[in-house]
Order: structure tokens, then C-alpha cells, then sequence
């Protein structure tokens, strides 16, 4: 019974005919998402792993080893059994940054393309022995079912038709491999692909394990009987692994889990929700148990029926004997679609890792600025998938049969295995370097090269490598077992002593606390040399087209949900950040990095000081919240706690970076500003509107630390007055700024409001005296006119006249004094300052004073010079006179001068008030500009007196200070000192 060649040509073509009807399928949408995107397919695709090992080699595996041909299995199980230990960290790393493959992960990591290539050259070596058993598998099954001869030859290959399958698998691979531009966008249709073969495969094999009992034994009873009646078969499955032999299969598969390149490509570059790892988790090691079990009964098969084939095609054999095409048939899928699921996503990821890690860094892609290079990318894929396809069917042909699939496969497991340490460094080891990294690879590498790569070419391992692995060797482990933890000590050996004796770098240290498990990604505040997200296209077109650049550049917009006129600083930061994390995944990390850092370089500035940007830093924190525990969520609570009450202060804070980018905006900033925090965090303070930008940015660039008031006019016409405060935050990696701004409208109509009601008070107070003045002007006003009334006389009358106009003036100067007095503290005055006479001001507040006839008379020595001009508001300094001079009159001994003197230099004039009063006690002194604090008796003074003439001082750009006491004595005094601006005769000042 045999099939002939054209009828297996057109099985093949009609079983991968199927696959891409699948794929196109899913592709297109036409297989809903709800199947496509489940879980399921997800855990199924990862079945990638059994290839022709799992369907054929385990299969000789269990005949050689026994049970222990579960370790195949076990290995992959306890790899993702244990997922939170290595799986996640790198699933995690791999989504963030857009990494591809394992050499994607390790440039990253260890921040050099030398890792890239090193680790690109060793993979596709290692694995082409992977390639070749998959192929060998295929071809030789073809074979068996063309030939139907019961013994194989290398005479007898089908090596033509061996060929037609790789051109069939490297065209699935190319159509539906390559359809993105970029390795990290999910191939819907591959990966739907893969899962149904997978399941194809495990139906396969679970058809041919019901075939081997009921068919071949008769029932699960009778299976049992004939092992019972065989002792040296289940005398075979009994025998233990010799030496470590066991320990160290069940590691090489483990490491496989991660280290061979089609599961890594499957577990992540096509993985889309983390949650599906999840379920992976025990989905997987589900799906291998079930394929685990008809190994051992269609091995028994095989044996009992005698056949002279190889145990490896036991499954073909019983399709032979029995005489039956349709078990031969499921045989063949079942070895056909594990060969051939493996071979595509194989070389599918080794074409990435080449492109990237090899072809680009060697000979970047020469292009026009109107070119695309997404189609250059796919052909260059494509074309690699070719050249790996055919370099594994030609070390097939060279092999010829030379080899068993059991041995190609610990060939290639043992290459991968050289991986492990620098994976498992990524996630746990901070002080690794690619320089030890490096060393470890070669090292190890080149014992596995000579010891077991070689020896499938006929070649002798070296003498001295002999006498290496016959020392280690103990316990009787075989000859793979031994070179396999040779090159793995020495490897990680290697590792570890290079690394901890050379340095490792900056970016190296940084990525390793990224890689970390318990680390958060740290953004940096750097300044850039763009202004705006339109200009990002325009720089890189130069590497990637026009067209390519705008597509990622919008690409990236959209991701971030930016516009194109985006223009904060901390927004242009994530988007150049985005950016190379999407062209990792289409060019690779070495490759990414080198055209984003050329065409969109950071401004180097204060020794390239990097700053942490604390936005973004707690953006991160607040993603991350879930999975924070221990004291990580404390601190995090802790940093909550005190975020929310800064946000919540009742007056405004905001922090300014070095550069003049604001990095935290509170609620009291958004309701005295109207900008909310969502629109100008990040921005700088330059991109403020009118008019906080002008106030924030002068009063941030100034030297002052405080100013009291400012007085602000809103577009609405609307006036406020704003108190700012700053505080420099020094840290090691940051020079921030914290501005306080305290809303201080309320507190100054207040103040007016008080000013005014102290002026009437003194009114009030004033009110006696000013009837008493008014009174004599009036009377004798009265008096000369009755006179006037029977005057003949012209000269008499004009003399009458004007002393009558003299009494008038007099009483008009009383009236306009007061008027002026009581007005001048409207709150919807403004501060006018011009040049005015120091000593008529303080003359016009001792008349005023003078109208008080409550109040025992004093004398007031004005020496104030009368050319001295200074520059203040008339009224308002009249009310400082008035308040301090009263006060000065309270305090004073009976009999004593007030006296008023004036010193002036080209600048500033000094007004010092003196008494010789009981002076005022020290502890006192830091209150008495406070409002409401009096030491005068209830009823005699309010204490907003000098609480408005500070306010007042400030207002007119001037000072007011105190000395007490200025002698020793019963009577020490006091003296209140005014500065203010000198004034000129030729120069009029209007604010």
C-alpha cells in the first residue's frame, strides 16, 4: 500500500491550500474577532512548540529515555507554570517597547547592536538543525508513504519533492508572514493558522492513539496485558536517566520555552492582551498533556507489530501494516502540520531578528524622501524567509539521513540553551553588560559548536575539548548532556566574571531598571530640538520618505490622542518616544534609536543633566497602582496623600522646571487662572495666555522671592491683586521651582474699604475743631457784612470786601482739605504717583491734625527741606503723614517736639518721624503692622492705622521701618522711617 508522488504533491498542496484559506479568512474579518482574539487561539497557536519532535522524535524519545520523554513536555509546562518569574516581566517589556524577538530584547537591554548581531548570527546557527529536523521529518515520511518500503535509504530520498514543500511553506510563510510592515502588529491570519494546526495536530494524534489501542491491541485491557507480558519493554520505560542526564533534558527544554525563536515570537510579538498569557498559563500545559498521551501507546503499537522503520515514523508504520491510507494519511498531517507550522514561524522570526540586527545596521535603507519603505521592508522580509528556508533543506541534504530527529533536536535545544543566562539577567541582574554578555555568548557557543554542531558533519571534536568533557563528565551522562552544562557554566562564567570587572554603561544601567520587575520606566525631562509635532515628519523624512514619516508620525498622534499642532514640551517628549517604540518593532531597537536620536535630537544643556519628569512619572504610578504591593503601595498612597492635599490648597502652587516647564498646576491655580491642568501641564510658562504668562515668566526669571502684590487686569477688564511667593527645590537630577500665587483681591478691597473708613473715623474725630475753624471765618464774615450794609465809604467797602475773600478762602481751605481726605481711600482709586512737595504734604497733615480740639496740643517741627520733591500719591501720602504724626502726638512727653526730618540722596528720600515717647517694647515690634493690633485702651484706637500705612508704603514702590528705642532713658522714643523715590521738577510720573 503506498501513495504515489503526484497524489502526496496534491495532498500537501490541498492541506496548506486549507491553511491559507484560514488565514485569508481571519485577515479579512470573515472569521469573527470573538474566535480569532479568544484566548484559545492565543494558547493553541503556542503549540508551535510540538513540532515534528512532538509528532515523530518523541517517539524514539520515550524508546531511549522512558518517561523521562515527558521532560520534552514538562519543560514548556514548567516555563509557563512559573510565567510570573521570566514570562511576564518580558511580555511586559516586549508590549511597552514594541520587541519583536529575543534579540530585540537584549539589544534593549543591554543597549549596544554588537548584542543584536551576536546574538542574530548565533540564533540562525543554532537553529538551522531545527529547520532541517522539520524538513527531514516531512521528506521522510513522503517517502515512507511513496515507497510503502519497510527500511529507508538515502538512495530512496524524495528530495525533489522535499524541495516543492519548502516552496509551498516559504510562500504561506511570505503571504502571510509579511503582511505588516511592522514584526509587532498581530498577524491575525498566521497565528489563526498556527492554533487550527495545532489542533489539527492534536486531533491527529489522539485519532492515531484510538487506532493503536483498538486497532492494533484490541482494547486498553488488552494493551495492558501485553505490557504485562513484556517486562523488557516496561523494564525500558522503567530505567532511570543516567547521571544528570535527566535534570539537564528537563532544563534545555525549559530554557527552549524561551529561547527558541518560534515560541518567543508566538508567546509575545503576536501577543495582543496580557491577559491571554493568563490563561496561557494553564492552557498550554493543558494542550501538552493531551498531546503527551498517545505517544507511549502508538510506541507500543510499533513495537508489537514489529516494523523495521524507525520508531520516529511508529505512527506511518501502523498505517503500513494495517493497510489502511486514511490512518497513513492522519499520520502524515499530523507530522506535516507540526513540520510546517514550526518551519514558518521559525524562519518568519529569524527573518525579523535578520532585518533588524543584521541588514539595516550593515546597510541602512537608501531611499528617496517621496519613498516608502514599508514595501522595502516587506520583500527584504521575504526574502529572508527564502534564504533561511533554503539553508535548512540544505543542511537536510547535506545530513542525508545522517542524523535521527531526537539528535537534531538536542543539537538545536542545546544552542539555544547559550540564551538563558542573558534572558534571565534582563528581569534580576542590574550589573550584567553587554561586554559580559558578549563574552558568556561566545564562550559558551563556540563548546557547542565544536562538540555537537560539527559531529553532525562527520568532523572529530578537538582533543583538548575531548579531555574538558571527560573530566566534567560524571555519573555516565552522555556526550550532549555534558557539553550542554560545560558551555552553560562556562557561558555563565563568563558572564558574571566580565561583567562585574569591566563598566557598564549609562544607558545599559537605565535599561536594566526598566527591564526590572519591581521598576517603573523613569521619563526624563530633556529639552528638544523641535517646537512642534508638525515639524517631527519633516526631520525624518530624510531616513525614512515623506510618506513613511507622516504615516508613523500620525501614526504615533493618534496612539497618544495628540494633535498635529501639539506643542508642550512633555507631549513632543512622549511623542518622539512613541515614535521609536513603533519603529523598534517595524526596524528594531538599534536601528529605531539611531534614526530618532539623528533626526530628532535632545538639546544637550547643564552637562546633559538628565531631569525626571514628574508627570509622567506619576501618570506611570497611577497606571501601575494595581500591581503595586508591600511597601511600594504604601509609598504610593503615601505620595497620593500628599498629592491631593498640594491640589487641594486653598491658595495656588505651581512647579517650574529649569527650563520654564511647568510640571504641576493645583485646582487654586486653575480657578485663579481659568487654564485648566489638563491643557497646560508640560507646556512652558511662555504658552501661558495673556496676561499670567507676562507675570509668572518675569516674576520667575527675576531674583525676588516674593511680591507682596501685584496688580493684575483680566481681559474682561477686570482687576485682582495676586501675592507671589518662590522656593527653589534643589535635588540631585533637579533644579524645580515652586511659585505660590495667593488670590489677594479680597484682602486688598478690604483694605481700601478700611482705609476710607479710617479716613471718615478721623473725620469724625476731626469734627469739633473743623466747626471751631469754620465758625471765626464765619462770624467775622457775618459781621463785616452788617457792617457793609451802612458803609458810604468806596475804599471801606473795598476793604471789607476783601477781608470778607479772605475768610472765604480760609474756609474753602479747610472744606477742600477735608474733601480731598475723604476721598482719596475710594476703592476704585488707583496709586498716582508723580513729583510732589515732601514738605507741603506733611504741612497740609499738621493743619488737618491742628482741627482736633479733643486732643491736647502738640507742636510739630517740620525741618523736611521745601525744594525736596519725592514721588508718591498726594492723598495716600497724606494719610501715612496724618496716621504716623497722630501717633507720634499720642506718644509724645507733654511739652515734647514731633519732629519731622528729610535726608536725600540722587535715588531715594528717608522721612524720619521721631517722638520721645516710652518707645515701644521689642517683643512687640514684629506685630505692629499687623492689622487690629493696638496697645492703646479699648475704644481709643482700631489698629489698622499702621497696617494701612504699610499697605499704602507698598503700594507707592516705598518702605516703611521702625526704630525703638533711640536713647537710654525714662523716654527713649521712636522713629518710623519712610523711604521713598526722589523726585525732579521735569519729570511727571504716572503709573
Amino acid at each position: 500500500m503506498s501513495f504515489s508522488l503526484a497524489q502526496i504533491l496534491l495532498f500537501i498542496i490541498a492541506y496548506l491550500t486549507g491553511l491559507f484559506a484560514i488565514a485569508h479568512l481571519a485577515d479579512r474579518g470573515i472569521i469573527p474577532d470573538r474566535i480569532t482574539r479568544h484566548p484559545a487561539v492565543y494558547t493553541l497557536s503556542l503549540g508551535v512548540f510540538a513540532g515534528a519532535m512532538a509528532s515523530n522524535g518523541v517517539m524514539s524519545l520515550a524508546y531511549d529515555y522512558g518517561y523521562n520523554f515527558l521532560l520534552y513536555y514538562v519543560g514548556v509546562v514548567l516555563m509557563f507554570v512559573l510565567a510570573a518569574v521570566l514570562l511576564v516581566p518580558l511580555l511586559r517589556l516586549c508590549r511597552l517597547y514594541q520587541l519583536a524577538s529575543l534579540a530585540d530584547v537584549l539589544t534593549f537591554r543591554y543597549g549596544s547592536p554588537v548584542v543584536g548581531a551576536s546574538i542574530t548570527l548565533a540564533m540562525c546557527i543554532t537553529v538551522l538543525p531545527l529547520l532541517a529536523l522539520q524538513i527531514q521529518a516531512v521528506a521522510t515520511s513522503i517517502q515512507i508513504l511513496a515507497g510503502g518500503s519497510s527500511t529507508l535509504s538515502p538512495e530512496g530520498e524524495h528530495n525533489g519533492l522535499a524541495f516543492l514543500f519548502c516552496v509551498i511553506i516559504s510562500v504561506f510563510s511570505m503571504l502571510f508572514g509579511t503582511r505588516h510592515a511592522s514584526a509587532q502588529d498581530r498577524n491575525t491570519g498566521l497565528v489563526t493558522a498556527i492554533a487550527f494546526e495545532s489542533l489539527i495536530k492534536l486531533t491527529a494524534m489522539l485519532a492515531l492513539m484510538l487506532v493503536a489501542v483498538f486497532f492494533v491491541f484490541g482494547s486498553f485491557g488488552e494493551m495492558e496485558q501485553w505490557l504485562l507480558s513484556q517486562p523488557e519493554v516496561s523494564a525500558q520505560l522503567a530505567q532511570p536517566m543516567r547521571g544528570n542526564s535527566g535534570l539537564i533534558l528537563l532544563l534545555i527544554f525549559f530554557a527552549g520555552a524561551v529561547c527558541m525563536p518560534h515560541l518567543f515570537h508566538m508567546a509575545f510579538a503576536e501577543n495582543t492582551d496580557s491577559r491571554d498569557m493568563r490563561a496561557a498559563t494553564w492552557g498550554l500545559p493543558l494542550y501538552l498533556m493531551l498531546l503527551s498521551l498517545p505517544v507511549l501507546p502508538i510506541a507500543w503499537a510499533g513495537i508489537r507489530m514489529g516494523h523495521t522503520l524507525p520508531l520516529d515514523y511508529s505512527a506511518l508504520a501502523i498505517g503500513m501494516v494495517l493497510q489502511s491510507k486514511s490512518i497513513s494519511a492522519v499520520a502524515f498531517v499530523a507530522g506535516m502540520s507540526a513540520a510546517s507550522a514550526t518551519i514558518i514561524i521559525t524562519t518568519l522570526a529569524l527573518a525579523n531578528m535578520c532585518l533588524n540586527h543584521l541588514v539595516l545596521p550593515l546597510r541602512p535603507l537608501q531611499i528617496e524622501r517621496n519613498q516608502s519603505i514599508y514595501s522595502q521592508l516587506k520583500w527584504l522580509r521575504r526574502a529572508l524567509i527564502c534564504v533561511l528556508i533554503l539553508a535548512g533543506y540544505v543542511l537536510f541534504a547535506f545530513l542525508n539521513l545522517g542524523q535521527s530527529l531526537t539528535q537534531l533536536a538536542l543539537v538545536a535545544f542545546t544552542g539555544t540553551l547559550q540564551f538563558l543566562p542573558g534572558i534571565i539577567a534582563t528581569p534580576y541582574w542590574p550589573r550584567g553588560n553587554h561586554y559580559g554578555l558578549i563574552a558568556g555568548l561566545m564562550g559558551g557557543f563556540l563548546i557547542w559548536f565544536l562538540a555537537m554542531l560539527l559531529p553532525l558533519a562527520g568532523a572529530d571534536i578537538p582533543m583538548p575539548l575531548q579531555i574538558l568533557l571527560g573530566e566534567v563528565a560524571t555519573g555516565n551522562n552522555r556526550q550532549w548532556a555534558t557539553t550542554a552544562i560545560v558551555s552553560l557554566g562556562v557561558n555563565s562564567l563568563l558572564f558574571m566574571l566580565v561583567s562585574m570587572f569591566t563598566r557598564t554603561g549609562e544607558e545599559e544601567k537605565v535599561a536594566a531598571d526598566i527591564c526590572s520587575m519591581d521598576d517603573l520606566p523613569r521619563p526624563t525631562r530633556k529639552i528638544l530640538s523641535v517646537n512642534n509635532a508638525a515639524e517631527f515628519a519633516a526631520r525624518m523624512a530624510g531616513a525614512l520618505g515623506k510618506h513613511t514619516a507622516q504615516d508613523e508620525v500620525e501614526r504615533a498622534l493618534e496612539e497618544l490622542q495628540f494633535s498635529i499642532e501639539e506643542k508642550r514640551p512633555y507631549a513632543l517628549r512622549r511623542l518622539r518616544r512613541r515614535i521609536e517604540t513603533n519603529l523598534s518593532g517595524m526596524l528594531g531597537p538599534s536601528e529605531a534609536h539611531r534614526i530618532v536620536e539623528s533626526a530628532i535630537p535632545f538639546v544637550a544643556s547643564d552637562g546633559d543633566r538628565d531631569r525626571e519628569d514628574f508627570y509622567l512619572l506619576e501618570r506611570n504610578l497611577e497606571q501601575s497602582k494595581p500591581r503595586l504591593t508591600g511597601l511600594a503601595a504604601d509609598l504610593n498612597d503615601l505620595r497620593s496623600h500628599y498629592r491631593k492635599t498640594l491640589d487641594n490648597l486653598p491658595i495656588g502652587a505651581c512647579s517650574v522646571g529649569d527650563t520654564g516647564e511647568i510640571l504641576m498646576w493645583n485646582q487654586s491655580m486653575v480657578r485663579i487662572t481659568g487654564v485648566a491642568e489638563s491643557d497646560i501641564i508640560g507646556s512652558l510658562l511662555s504658552s501661558l495666555p495673556s496676561p499670567w504668562s507676562r507675570i509668572l515668566e518675569e516674576f520667575f526669571h527675576s531674583d525676588a522671592s516674593m511680591r507682596v502684590k501685584t496688580e493684575v487686569t483680566l481681559p474682561q477688564g477686570n482687576k485682582r491683586w495676586l501675592g507671589l511667593h518662590r522656593t527653589a527645590t534643589d535635588t540631585l537630577s533637579n533644579n524645580n521651582t515652586l511659585i505660590v500665587v495667593e488670590d489677594m483681591t479680597d484682602v486688598q478691597l478690604l483694605e481700601e474699604e478700611l482705609l476710607h473708613s479710617e479716613r471718615l473715623a478721623s473725620i469724625g474725630r476731626l469734627a469739633a475743631g473743623v466747626a471751631h475753624e469754620i465758625g471765626n471765618p464765619v462770624t467775622g464774615i457775618a459781621c463785616l457784612a452788617q457792617n457793609l450794609e451802612y458803609e458810604k465809604a468806596p475804599g471801606e467797602i473795598q476793604h471789607m470786601a476783601q477781608d470778607i475773600l479772605k475768610q472765604t478762602e480760609r474756609v474753602n481751605r479747610i472744606v477742600e482739605s477735608l474733601m480731598h481726605f475723604s476721598h482719596s481711600g475710594a476703592r476704585t482709586s488707583e496709586a498716582t504717583l508723580r513729583s510732589i512737595n515732601l514738605a507741603d504734604c506733611i504741612d497740609e497733615a499738621i493743619h488737618l491734625l491742628s482741627l482736633d480740639r479733643e486732643t491736647k496740643p502738640a507742636h510739630f517741627d517740620n525741618r523736611c527741606d521745601r525744594e525736596l520733591l519725592i514721588v508718591a500719591d498726594s492723598q495716600r501720602l497724606l494719610q501715612v503723614a496724618i496716621n504716623l504724626l497722630s501717633n507720634a502726638r499720642d506718644a509724645r512727653t507733654d511739652g515734647a517736639d514731633v519732629r519731622i526730618i528729610a535726608r536725600a540722596d540722587e535715588e531715594r528720600v528717608q522721612i524720619d518721624i521721631e517722638d520721645n515717647g516710652c518707645g515701644i517694647p521689642a517683643e512687640q515690634q514684629n506685630q505692629i503692622f499687623e492689622p487690629f493690633f493696638t496697645t492703646k485702651d479699648p475704644g481709643e484706637g482700631t489698629g489698622l492705622g499702621l497696617a494701612l500705612v504699610f499697605s499704602i508704603m507698598e503700594d507707592m514702590n516705598g518702605r516703611v521701618s521702625l526704630t525703638s528705642p533711640l536713647v537710654d532713658g525714662p523716654y527713649p522714643g521712636t522713629r518710623f522711617t519712610l523711604q521713598l523715590p526722589r523726585g525732579r521738577y521735569d519729570i511727571d510720573y504716572d503709573l
